[in-house]
């Protein structure tokens, strides 16, 4: 472990965007100058973006880094496929999913997150994001918690250490957010990605869901901290379309994975 973590395992960080090219150009930013890491790729996955400023931002980074990748796709916004095919431009052993939300302010948060993510027994590893105020946006998601599946400690203070120290020390969860996300390569193709039937909801907790099926650990490591912008990029489910899809998506994974969402071996309700 100590050697493969010495030789500095590449990272491919993988960023679906839409325009938004201020958000963007924040993300990427503090990617490149705030991150002690540095043997890392970034593929930028342009899913129908119109705005010129945008192409501006994409052709700046890709003249500045040879590490920058830009997947152009076409089509309708299926979070699933576009990660599915970025993944194959990866060159990295590790895989990073990343929001273009994300702002980093801990120099060393992917030097901690690969030295978790390498071990044999971790499938995906998740960190604690923050809203600017600096409460908490995510520190793990919680089976069966306000649906299918809910982010717990939201909006707790970035100090508190949440219940039996949750928010202080890694713990293991069912499932962690995509929205800035770790694992393995080879544990990803173990199982076959994400499921492209979820285009934008639940597909991180059905992916993780798959990693506990396989026996693997998912944890949260609350030590390190990003903030997160959320939904800023594409909007929360408030049109009566967007929540009908939902209302879809949450039925497709009751349906797949039917008791298992019951009960978090993870977390108890009694702490709900």
């Amino acid at each position: 472990l100590v050697e493969y973590i010495h030789n500095n395992p590449k990272v491919s960080i993988i960023i679906p965007i839409k325009d938004k090219a201020n958000i963007t150009r924040t993300c990427l930013k503090s990617l490149y100058e705030k991150t002690n890491y540095k043997n890392f790729e970034i593929i930028l996955v342009d899913n129908n973006s119109s705005e010129e400023e945008t192409f501006e931002l994409l052709d700046e980074y890709k003249n500045k880094y040879d590490n920058f990748k830009i997947k152009r796709l076409e089509c309708e916004f299926n979070y699933s496929y576009l990660n599915n095919e970025a993944v194959k431009l990866a060159n990295g052993d590790l895989l990073l999913f990343l929001n273009n939300d994300i702002e980093v302010i801990d120099p060393n948060w992917l030097d901690i997150m690969v030295g978790y993510a390498i071990q044999k027994h971790i499938g995906c590893v998740g960190i604690k994001l923050l809203y600017k105020d600096k409460k908490v946006q995510h520190a793990g998601v919680v089976l069966g918690y306000g649906g299918v599946a809910g982010h717990i400690y939201v909006p707790y203070d970035r100090n508190d250490v949440g219940l039996f120290g949750r928010l202080a020390m890694p713990y293991n969860y069912s499932a962690v957010t995509a929205a800035c996300m770790l694992i393995e390569k080879k544990k990803f193709k173990e199982i076959d990605g994400f499921d492209e039937k979820l285009k934008v909801a639940l597909n991180d907790v059905d992916f993780n869901l798959k990693l506990l099926e396989k026996k693997y650990n998912n944890v949260v490591l609350p030590q390190v901290n990003l903030f997160h912008y959320e939904s800023k990029s594409r909007g929360y489910e408030v049109t009566k379309e967007k929540q009908e899809r939902y209302t879809k998506e949450e039925e497709y994974m009751k349906n797949k994975w039917k008791e298992k969402l019951d009960k978090d071996k993870y977390f108890s309700k009694n702490n709900l």
